[in-house]
């Protein structure tokens, strides 16, 4: 099995590839959970596994209970996921579908619609939305029962096909809360994102750590789970202001270097890059506040520029290299 194309961070895989990292059958099976494949190309990777790797123990963990054998938790996963698809395409009585949209990074909804079977629902769908649009990420349709909060929700490529499934009260233990060590290849400091989204600074991962359970008890499951596999950085948030976020959406899954022109006022993380990895820090500090000021105020003049229709302010092209330099 090619594990490396379950990856969602290309980055990550070269490197995995690279350094030529071996994976054991539980951290192969972690892996395609957290994998952006289709939930059909998930189970068949999962009977991959039991055909062909050898059986092996669940540790315990802070999530998910000890199991004597791999194999016999991916069947009984497998069986589930099943059950749940079979459950959710099935019309019921009392029963009603619904869907959202995720477009252009948001999940939009998109009326009060209701229909009795999931082909309806989906047929409407596609009246409504071009879902060959590339902004179009993926579609999201739920079955609930009337007077109930009994649902299922699927994940749905434009395609069609199923990314994964939800349904509100199983109990199936899930493999993406178990921790497993993922070699990375960043360090602190580097400009990274998720998906070529929005860009960040790098200022955290569980590999460095030195607060809080080490590195090796989370691995071992003596402490944490699989929420911990999450990158703290800072980033220029809507307002314009330099925020640090801790984790999500910065899953460690999906983490990537950002290769795109810095643009705007996120080119100031270029120099908060440069200062994080900078290590004589206190003769910076004043330097590093004035880059911030001078894009910060470049910023809120584009901002009233735009408002005004671009006649009320103007920046001279002397300031703007200025500001660049």
């Amino acid at each position: 099995m090619d594990i490396y194309s379950f990856f969602d961070s290309p980055d990550i895989a070269a490197h995995c590839k690279k350094i030529g990292h071996i994976f054991n059958p539980l951290e192969m099976a972690v892996i395609i959970r957290l994998s952006d494949k289709t939930l059909k190309e998930k189970l068949s990777a999962w009977r991959e596994i039991i055909e062909e790797y050898p059986d092996m123990p669940i540790r315990d963990s802070m999530n998910f209970d000890a199991r004597d054998s791999l194999h016999e938790y991916l069947r009984e996963l497998i069986s589930w996921e099943e059950k749940q698809m079979e459950a959710f395409y099935s019309p019921d009585d009392g029963a009603v579908y619904s869907f959202r949209v995720m477009y252009l990074g948001e999940l939009r909804d998109t009326g009060t619609g209701s229909y009795s079977t999931f082909e309806k629902a989906w047929q409407s769908l596609r009246e409504s939305w071009d879902l060959k649009e590339d902004e179009i990420s993926y579609v999201v349709i739920v079955k609930v029962r009337i007077d109930s909060d009994e649902k299922i929700e699927a994940r749905i490529k434009p395609n069609g096909e199923i990314l994964d499934i939800d349904s509100r009260g199983g109990t199936h233990d899930d493999l993406e809360m178990i921790f497993i060590h993922l070699p990375i290849p960043f360090v602190r400091g580097d400009i990274v994102t998720i998906d070529n989204e929005e860009p960040g600074v790098l200022d955290s991962l569980p590999h460095w750590r030195k607060y809080g359970p080490r590195y090796e008890d989370r691995v071992s499951g003596k402490a944490g789970d699989g929420s911990d596999m999450i990158a703290d950085f800072y980033f220029i948030d809507d307002d314009g202001r330099l925020t640090r976020s801790d984790g999500y959406p910065y899953s460690l899954w999906r983490l990537r270097y950002f290769n795109e022109e810095l643009t705007g006022q996120n080119r100031f993380l270029k120099y908060l890059s440069q200062y994080i990895k900078e290590d004589d820090k206190d003769k910076q500090i004043d330097w590093l506040i004035n880059v911030f000021l001078k894009f910060r105020a470049e910023a809120e003049y584009a901002s009233i520029n735009r408002l005004f229709g671009g006649w009320y302010l103007s920046l001279e092209k002397d300031e703007q290299q200025c500001v660049d330099k």
